[in-house]
């Protein structure tokens, strides 16, 4: 089971790995490096880099700690609670750097590839054989993981947007993307919107078909970093170059070697086979923002009256760059 935020929060309580890092990381002894994420494939750098001592080599000692949603995440990067997010942007994140909350976007992971789609919107299998499509979705149950201004939705909309329905046109579920499953086969949801491993799991097993997809090339998950990182270039630039030297080993066909394939499978909690097999996100070496998906949530956000201000903040505030 994926750990609740109360649950992740009490699991951490006390602990000193939220360290500020004061110190260059250089030529000291390794220092404790708290990492939350979610269970994808979209996050596919960090596992690397835990696995295969990136980080250390950086001089940190990594935790890697499941999250159930990128939204739980951002009050616990801003508060100190964990020293960075593997997560998407969302609602909470644009809401938490308005209210001045200490937390920056810093680098994208997973794109949306050219081909395969490994995020999708899948429709239930009874429903999709008698021929609903994305077109029929008004007034139906969508599920996917956080809420209504989680990345999940923004996904959702853009896929909504040709055929000229909105968010306010659906009805969300937050359901968690391995508990998906079960409110397919029960049919509390009529349509889900996940990620893979799984997309492939759901139509492996006739639970559901893919009736959609978000654009190619853009990303809406990426890595955020607290206070501790951010106030310490350093440390900051160190922890970002061990995930680049992470992106750059899977940016190509070494996503498929063992050791890489293992490392997702290992935090995903997925078997290897359906990792090696599954459609890809594309990943940049650099692990460069999508300045233009980042504007475009926000703004679509604060169409849908989702944001808790009214005037869209500038990329200085959103982003901060190692």
């Amino acid at each position: 089971m994926l750990t609740s935020r109360a649950r992740f929060v009490a699991a951490l309580g006390g602990a000193a790995t939220a360290a500020a890092f004061p110190q260059p990381v250089r030529g000291q002894a390794r220092k404790p490096l708290t990492i939350g994420y979610v269970p994808s494939t979209l996050f596919a750098p960090l596992f690397v880099a835990a696995e295969r001592g990136y980080l250390e080599a950086a001089g940190f000692d990594p935790t890697l700690q499941p999250i159930t949603a990128g939204a739980d995440s951002m009050s616990l990067v801003a508060q100190g609670q964990i020293d960075l997010a593997g997560a998407a942007l969302s609602a909470a994140f644009y809401n938490a750097v308005n209210r001045g909350l200490e937390v920056k976007f810093v680098a994208a992971t997973g794109y949306q590839p050219r081909s395969g789609r490994p995020s999708a919107l899948l429709v239930r299998e009874d429903l999709y054989a008698a021929g609903t499509r994305i077109g029929d979705l008004k007034g139906k149950r969508i599920g996917w993981i956080g809420n209504t201004g989680a990345a999940s939705a923004y996904y959702v909309a853009r896929i909504l947007r040709p055929v000229g329905l909105r968010l306010t046109d659906i009805e969300a579920v937050n359901v968690a993307n391995p508990d998906q499953e079960v409110a397919l086969e029960r049919r509390a949801v009529d349509a889900v919107f996940t990620s893979s491993p799984f997309t492939e799991l759901f139509v492996e097993k006739k639970l559901a078909r893919i009736a959609g997809a978000p654009p190619a090339g853009i990303a809406a998950s990426g890595i955020f970093f607290g206070p501790g990182l951010l106030a310490n270039r350093e440390a900051a630039e160190a922890v970002l170059n061990a995930f680049r030297k992470a992106a750059a080993d899977i940016a190509g066909e070494g996503y498929y070697a063992a050791v890489n394939v293992a490392a997702s499978a290992k935090y995903t909690r997925q078997a290897v086979e359906l990792i090696r097999t599954a459609p890809r996100y594309d990943f940049k070496p650099d692990l460069r923002i999508d300045e233009g998906t980042l504007e475009d949530m926000q703004r679509e956000f604060l169409a849908d009256g989702i944001l808790t201000y009214k005037m869209p903040l500038n990329e200085v505030r959103l982003v901060a760059r190692f």
